[in-house]
C-alpha cells in the first residue's frame, strides 16, 4: 500500500485523517486526528491539546488490532504525560 508521507510538518487546529499516511517527527497542535481501518505510520511525533477520534474494529482472536490499539493509547498517553510536566506550576489560590 502507498502511503503519504509528511516528514517534520506542523498542523495546527486541523482535522488530520491518519489512516493511509506516514507521519515522521511531524507535531500536532489542537488537532481532531481520525484513524480508521487502513495502515497508517507515527514516528517522533509530538501532540499537544489534540483529540482522537477512533473508528477500529477489533477482530476476536486477532492480537494484532490489540497491539496496535494499545500502542495507539500509549502513545496518547505519553504526550499527555509530557504535556503536563511542560505546564507551569499552578498558583494556589486564597480560600
Amino acid at each position: 500500500m502507498f502511503m503519504t508521507k509528511h516528514d517534520g510538518q506542523t498542523f495546527t487546529n486541523q482535522t488530520i485523517y491518519i489512516s493511509g499516511q506516514a507521519f515522521i517527527n511531524c507535531t500536532f497542535s489542537g488537532c481532531t486526528l481520525v484513524l480508521r481501518e487502513a495502515l497508517y505510520h507515527m514516528e517522533g511525533c509530538t501532540f499537544e491539546r489534540c483529540n482522537w477520534h477512533i473508528d477500529r474494529v477489533l477482530m476476536w482472536g486477532n492480537m494484532d488490532g490489540i497491539r496496535e490499539l494499545k500502542s495507539l493509547s500509549t502513545m496518547v498517553e505519553q504526550a499527555l504525560e509530557t504535556h503536563l510536566k511542560n505546564q507551569p506550576p499552578q498558583e494556589e489560590k486564597p480560600a
